[in-house]
């Protein structure tokens, strides 16, 4: 045989088997039902979840102020009052 043949017949095998591999392959596109989510979505989000964060904070810090403020505490106070104080 030739050698032209021989590549000829070569490149028709590779390009049937490259064709019934994309027929019969997995289809692998994303499904349009789930939307991406944007970078400014997640900037939202997490934007959101912060001043959660800080209002939970905050509220803390005015629970531990209204509880503990007084100055004669006794040692049951005292004790919710370091509890508190951990918390923060």
């Amino acid at each position: 045989m030739q050698a032209s043949t021989i590549i000829g017949s070569l490149a028709l095998i590779l390009a049937a088997a490259l064709v019934a591999g994309y027929t019969y392959g997995d289809d692998t596109t994303p499904s349009p039902a789930e939307p991406k989510t944007t970078m400014q979505k997640r900037v939202d989000e997490r934007e959101a979840a912060r001043r959660a964060a800080v209002a939970e904070q905050e509220k803390r810090k005015q629970e531990y102020q209204r509880r503990c403020a007084k100055p004669d505490k006794t040692t049951e106070q005292l004790a919710e009052c370091r509890v508190l104080y951990r918390q923060l």
